[in-house]
């Protein structure tokens, strides 16, 4: 389900819920068992308040921060018609201060403080706060959060503020293309709660006749957030009995008003949202086909999975499916399908999501036809139980191996599934799929008709004859003609037919590293002919029958000229499309294949390492391949788009991109990667393969469960796909840029879009880890400063952040924002006068809240891994950059250890109040300020052509 992810610079996300059987841990038996994952060693209960709250506890003794989260089951579409996006605006106001701790940012400090971090989201039908902290705070922690819902200051003197805040965040997403397509969706469903403007905006939450915000507000709040509608997740390394008596000490209080949790039951009119075809103009330069039925929500079948079911045929790679078919055509190049059987509350959707090609953007009729054809063959044919067999065990082994995550996400996660499933169920039920259903499957696939249908034709090209009110789109809707709905019954030129059964499902689990258990650090196994191959078992994941296998083809081939890194891309591109059907079958059997750009390409494969080896050679076989010059054409106007749309993606993200393009030697402009793009053809591609597998150096990282020969069967497969003329190169690191005192670089550019966006780089002259360090521990209390002057107080931005982060070897601290309030000239200096400013605070650091800061920061970074991925995250990090001994983190640790108060101010003066320093700007000015200047740095170099600039630069 879409949430509107929001309050800080937090990026939605999606966070893996760990479910499984009854097994693992222990489950409190005087409490409702919670089914967990044989392999979950963590205890739980569930529990109900006095009060009506619905609580889960986890206890995870490994944890080093704990985390909470409260769900509250009412959302955007109980929102008064008069003031629409309210509950999005009250998710705001509540971390503004309650009668107990009234401090507008008391909360944010005390997080900063204590290593924690703070969200909350609201949507259709769900209200979810959340936070993480360290261990050692989690009672005052969950004391300040559970007061949010016991009494709240909603300050009235904060309206405007927070208005302001809710307006710039819908001001970012105005441009976004889903939240203008999803708007037009539930546009179009006549009184049904679902069509309203979800965000707010200064328009929507004004004070009208007969509707006052903050009273209403207020009203929604005493109305609405109800103790028997909320739920509560707790993890944290305390024993169970101890979860309980602080979920019983903090959250037992908040009233239970005995409201029935807000549901919605209006129905819709198919006869006047059916059978319509939606031309729709978008922002990016996209060419799509959505095929979108409208089903009843069907959520409480999560057993028998029917939607599940049907999106898993529909959505097949295998040949003879419309994916398959109409790629080998030359009319796609992707097919995806999914239900959500939530998305506007009492329905939900079936969607079948589309990229074309320009030969397809002239067949759409077609497509469509293809796709309806094979619907209906899957009424005929395709409601088997051997499908359901594959999808059960495919979910068995997921579940049965499921990997921890962050506890942050997972208190989310499970407040959110609390709302929807029993408790019983709220981690097992995604995974669960306990018998096959026909009936089910039948009843869903009765509602794909025409009458539920809308089909959306998105392209830059489309007709429109109508404009959006709150985001950028224009569209035009008209019926499907019934002779088109008539010609989706008549036979299709392309054979179709239903998928062949999975035959790289794993059938073995076996631990092969059991004669490696204790290993300090990775080592290298093999280096023979210019393959070097090293070996490191999981040290935290003994019991783990996956693995990740790294094939990494180091190539300096990139700073040849522009056109190699390009051919780096459509390299990439091609081969994931002809592969789709591979990694398809790989992802169904709990394994991915991908191949990327990185100095050269890397071919990776992980998962259960039962089949990976079988995986691996399909992929390694395929890796040079010929493609037609219609292929290739198809291929290059997917890179150009691409690059095109990056220009169109929050300014803020911009912001980055263009900073990497600075500081790298391999940064061009996207004008002349477009140029060179369109001179390029498919025997140049050839030939650069040719080329690139001729000439390089081969490193293999092999993470996981492996023995010997499986790493002799890896090299086997590599040294198979060589050529016998093979020559090997030195290895190649990206070339970063070597600061030099007073050297500015700034980078100035006009956007597309709106709104203003400023990313002001400082380095530290020093390149050493005991600046780093430093950096570390004066982050968090700095961009928790800057965040409740620059937003939440000066309402300047919804984004707006301070960072710190590294170019390789050099610490650089930074400012960063998207405004849609200031022009360039105004928030360059207001920036640099925030820097002046925030001396007096950072002057005020006690000694005690030093400790806090530092200690927090040790917490972070002494973190056991939760999973496989953290714990290979540093040590292929060391791999990538030749540091043999595997110890940056723990030189990064021993540094933080000795850094002082004294310190951090030392820091910050030598980087943001040094005017000496070196620094990088990049000003993003967006249409809306396109009258206004660019910001001048004293003793800047302008950008004017990165080519020259890189010709120039000094790199490390």
């Amino acid at each position: 389900m879409n949430r509107l992810i929001k309050y800080g610079l937090v990026v939605a996300a999606s966070f893996a819920v760990v479910a499984c059987q009854t097994g693992g841990g222990s489950a409190d038996s005087n409490d409702t068992t919670v089914k967990v994952s044989p392999n979950d060693q963590r205890d739980y209960a569930a529990m109900t308040l006095d009060n009506g709250i619905g609580v889960i506890l986890v206890s995870d003794p490994t944890v080093d921060k704990s985390a909470a989260a409260l769900s509250v089951g009412v959302g955007l579409l109980h929102d008064p018609m008069t003031q629409q996006g309210m509950a999005h605006y009250l998710e705001h106001m509540l971390f503004l201060g309650t009668e107990r701790f009234p401090e507008t940012n008391g909360y944010s400090d005390f997080m900063s403080k204590n290593g924690g971090s703070s969200n909350a989201y609201t949507w259709l039908d769900i209200t979810n706060y959340m936070f993480e902290i360290n261990n050692a705070a989690y009672d005052e922690a969950l004391d300040r959060f559970s007061d949010f819902f016991k009494a709240p200051k909603l300050y009235e003197e904060y309206t405007e503020k927070e208005k302001n805040a809710v307006n710039a965040e819908w001001s970012m997403r105005r441009e976004m293309d889903f939240f203008g397509q999803f708007k037009l969706n539930r546009s179009m469903m006549g009184d049904h709660p679902a069509n309203r403007f979800l965000i707010g905006n200064l328009e929507t939450l004004s004070d009208k006749p007969g509707s006052k915000l903050h009273t209403e507000t207020v009203d929604f709040y005493n109305q609405y957030y109800s103790a028997n509608i909320m739920k509560v997740a707790l993890v944290s390394n305390l024993p169970l009995a101890q979860m309980k008596e602080l979920a019983t000490k903090h959250f037992s209080s908040i009233k239970d008003k005995a409201i029935e949790k807000p549901k919605v039951s209006t129905k819709l009119n198919f006869d006047e949202m059916g059978k319509k075809r939606i031309h729709y103009v978008p922002n990016q330069d996209v060419k799509q086909l959505v095929i979108d039925f409208t089903i009843d929500n069907n959520v409480d079948d999560y057993k028998t999975k029917p939607n599940f079911f049907i999106s898993y045929l529909i959505g097949s790679e295998m040949p003879g499916s419309p994916a398959y078919e109409l790629k080998k055509a030359g009319l796609i190049s992707n097919l995806s399908s999914s239900g959500s059987p939530e998305q506007y509350g009492n329905y939900g959707s079936m969607a079948i999501r589309i990229d074309l090609t320009d030969a397809g953007m002239a067949k759409r009729e077609e497509i469509t036809a293809v796709v309806m054809n094979f619907i209906e063959k899957i009424r005929k044919d395709g409601v088997d139980k051997k499908y359901f067999k594959e999808i059960q065990t495919s979910l068995n082994n997921d579940f049965r191996f499921l990997e921890k995550g962050n506890a942050f996400g997972y208190v989310s996660n499970l407040a959110d599934e609390m709302q929807t499933y029993p408790v019983t169920d709220v981690i097992s039920a995604p995974y669960t799929y306990s018998r096959f259903d026909a009936k089910s499957i039948q009843n869903v696939l009765d509602q794909l008709t025409p009458e539920r249908l809308r089909i959306w034709y998105i392209s830059k090209q489309e007709p429109h004859d109508q404009t959006m009110h709150f985001y950028d789109g224009k569209y035009k809707i008209v019926d499907i003609p019934q002779s088109e709905i008539d010609a989706w019954s008549k036979p299709v030129n392309y054979a179709l037919k239903l998928p062949k059964v999975n035959t790289l499902l794993p059938e073995g689990f076996d631990i092969k590293t059991a004669d490696k258990a204790d290993q300090a650090k990775p080592e290298m196994v093999h280096d023979e002919n210019g393959i070097k191959v090293w070996h490191y078992p999981s040290q935290a994941f003994k019991t783990q029958p996956k693995g990740l296998v790294r094939v990494f083809f180091n190539s300096d081939e990139d700073m040849s000229d522009i056109s190699s890194q390009i051919l780096f891309s459509l390299w990439t591109d091609l081969y994931s499309l002809k592969q789709s059907a591979l990694m398809t079958e790989a992802d169904i059997a709990g394994m991915s294949l991908s191949l990327r750009e990185r100095k050269g390409l890397e071919l990776s494969v992980s998962g259960f390492t039962d089949k990976q080896a079988e995986l691996l050679a399909q992929g390694l076989g395929s890796l040079v391949f010929d493609t037609d010059s219609k292929s290739f054409a198809q291929a290059v106007d997917r890179y150009i788009r691409n690059l095109k749309n990056a220009e169109k993606q929050f300014p803020i993200s911009q912001l980055f991109g263009y900073m990497t393009n600075v500081v790298t030697a391999t940064g061009y402009e996207s004008d002349d990667l477009i140029k060179a793009a369109q001179k390029l053809t498919a025997e140049d591609l050839k030939s650069f393969m040719n080329k690139v597998m001729a000439n390089n150096q081969i490193r293999v990282f092999a993470f996981g469960n492996y023995d010997d020969n499986d790493i002799k069967k890896f090299v086997g497969q590599i040294e198979s796909v060589l050529p016998s003329d093979r020559q090997v190169t030195d290895y190649a690191r990206t070339k970063i840029w070597k600061p030099a005192s007073n050297e500015v670089i700034s980078y100035k550019k006009d956007l597309e879009v709106a709104d203003v966006a400023i990313l002001d780089l400082i380095v530290h002259p020093d390149p050493s880890t005991k600046q780093e360090a430093r950096a570390r521990v004066l982050r968090s209390h700095l961009r928790t400063a800057t965040f409740d002057k620059l937003r939440t107080e000066e309402q300047l931005a919804y984004a707006v952040t301070a960072l710190t982060t590294q170019l390789r070897d050099y610490t650089t601290l930074g400012f960063a924002i998207q405004t849609p309030v200031k022009n360039v000239v105004d928030m360059q200096k207001r920036f640099d006068d925030f820097k002046t400013e925030y001396v007096e605070k950072l002057n005020a650091i006690t000694d005690a809240e030093f400790t806090q800061l530092k200690n927090s920061v040790l917490v972070s970074l002494k973190e056991k891994p939760k999973n496989l991925s953290e714990e290979l995250g540093p040590i292929i990090a060391d791999w990538y950059e030749e540091k043999w001994d595997f110890s940056t983190r723990a030189k990064l640790i021993a540094e933080v250890e000795k850094v002082t108060l004294e310190d951090l101010k030392t820091f910050y003066k030598e980087t943001a109040l040094n005017p000496e320093a070196s620094r990088v700007s990049i000003q993003l000015r967006g249409s809306k300020f396109k009258d206004g200047s660019f910001a001048n740095l004293k003793g800047e170099k302008e950008v004017k052509n990165l080519v020259e600039l890189h010709k120039a630069m000094q790199y490390q």
